[in-house]
């Protein structure tokens, strides 16, 4: 039962939601975990949280062991200082995020908004809705503020504890200042800045984060298409960009796309931000086709390097669309397993995590319990996810088990010169040939465009 102390409901009981309720518990507060699936409510009720998230299942049930957390189908009516809405935002079918769930959230909170409490939007809105939201009725906008949240599955934990950055937004001038100082105290953790701005300034600030970091992994793949066609490795080419301090190593980690539910969807949001208002939106169109580009291009890949996937056998490792969850949302790993089927591929696919949800979204998919079962046969082993599970694998065992030593390597997780000394071919995103030491005094003996012309030609001294 809820103690006597501060109350707050967080309404929707996913990675965001599950993450700031463990959070606010550690601040000193009593939640309400408020959610309407019936079987993500009996698992909370059990003391489980109803997806694979590192350190969060724990956390959870210490918290609800200790009755710090107790979950409920309702938002109670009274009683709350504070109401959290972290429902989903998904994509619609054209491109648009759907916001119903915040609304439904915001129409269910209204009695305890009536009452007193503040209400906090930590759903990551499509801009241009933040006010849309605050005129409902039953919303004060004095009380209510926009607060995105920064997590990485995976690592939620960890970043609900120590944020980069605590940003709220609010409704104008008149914005009731107990309630924010409320929030703030709430939201805000010793040494992370504390940013205040106006709602659609802070929704802003969420969706052009991650289109950023779509940016930059989308840069990482370019280069890393470049640097194998012209036969180099794309990993110290990305080693020494990242060493300027303006540019940094984060997110260069080139991949045959990037998913989830966050990065593809805050692309589209900005694209059709700007669409609306009759900007073009360039650089996010652009990752947003390069990334479907990516994906298209590794198929064809996996294609050509076995001469035709119909009636080959795939050993398919990895689901999730990034390692550490079991998130398949707009995962590449899963639309690949769809492409290799339609195309007459034998697919025989492992994840540690993602698996049943796997299964859900793509009806038809073989998921077998073990990598020996995978890779028994295989024409091909595709490396999907970068579970550390596979780049620790027993490669030896793996090369008694396939037909064709073959590894098609997606995220460059494998250590390849050990593999191939196995005895496997390892294809890597963004290698190049393998070429021979060069000698020391080959500086000075490059081929100059300059001197050889459009095709190319001889080497000859740059140096007179």
């Amino acid at each position: 039962m809820i103690r006597n102390s501060l109350k707050t409901a967080v309404v929707g009981a996913g990675y965001v939601g599950i993450a700031t309720a463990i959070g606010l518990t550690e601040q000193g507060r009593d939640i309400v975990l408020v959610e309407q699936d019936p079987d993500r409510l009996a698992a909370l009720a059990d003391g489980r949280i109803p997806f694979h998230e590192p350190s969060l299942h724990e956390a959870y049930a210490a918290q609800h062991a200790a009755g710090r957390i107790v979950s409920s189908a309702e938002i109670p009516s009274d009683g709350l200082d504070i109401v959290v809405v972290c429902v989903g935002t998904p994509i619609d079918d054209i491109g648009y995020a759907d916001v119903s769930h915040v609304a439904h959230a915001l129409d269910q909170a209204a009695p305890a908004i009536a009452a007193g409490a503040a209400c906090v939007i930590r759903s990551t809105l499509p801009i241009g809705w933040a006010a849309r939201l605050a005129n409902r009725p039953g919303v004060v906008p004095e009380r209510l503020f926009v607060a995105p949240e920064f997590l990485r599955q995976g690592n939620a934990l960890v970043d609900i504890r120590d944020p980069t950055r605590v940003i709220v937004g609010t409704f104008g001038e008149h914005t009731d200042l107990d309630a924010l100082a409320l929030v703030t105290g709430a939201l805000g953790r010793p040494g992370a800045p504390l940013l205040v701005m106006r709602a659609e300034e802070a929704s802003v600030v969420k969706n052009a984060s991650n289109v950023f970091l779509a940016l930059r992994l989308t840069f990482a793949n370019e280069v890393a298409g470049l640097a194998a066609d012209l036969g180099v490795d794309v990993g110290p080419v990305l080693d020494g960009i990242g060493h300027d301090p303006r540019i940094g190593h984060t997110y260069m980690r080139p991949s045959f796309g990037f998913g989830g539910s966050c990065l593809p969807k805050e692309v589209l949001n900005l694209a059709a931000a700007g669409l609306d208002r009759g900007l073009p939106m360039h650089l996010a169109v652009a990752v947003s086709d390069a990334n479907a580009d990516y994906q298209r291009r590794f198929a064809r890949r996996i294609n050509d390097a076995v001469g035709g996937v119909a009636g080959k056998r795939i050993a398919l490792l990895g689901l999730a669309f990034k390692a550490d969850t079991d998130d398949v949302r707009s995962s590449p790993a899963v639309r690949l397993a769809a492409r290799l089927l339609a195309e007459g591929a034998v697919l025989l696919a492992h994840d540690p995590a993602a698996g049943e949800n796997a299964r859900r979204v793509l009806p038809g998919l073989v998921v077998v319990p073990t990598v020996e079962e995978a890779v028994q046969g295989a024409d091909v082993v595709v490396i999907a996810t970068e579970w550390q599970v596979y780049r620790d694998l027993d490669w030896a065992a793996v090369r008694s088990r396939v037909r064709r030593p073959l590894i098609i390597d997606g995220r460059r997780l494998v250590p390849k010169a050990e593999l191939q000394a196995l005895g496997f071919v390892v294809e890597r995103i963004g290698d190049g040939v393998d070429l021979p030491d060069l000698p020391a005094a080959a500086s000075e003996l490059l081929p100059s465009p300059s001197r050889t012309g459009a095709e190319g030609g001889d080497l000859v001294p740059l140096r007179g």
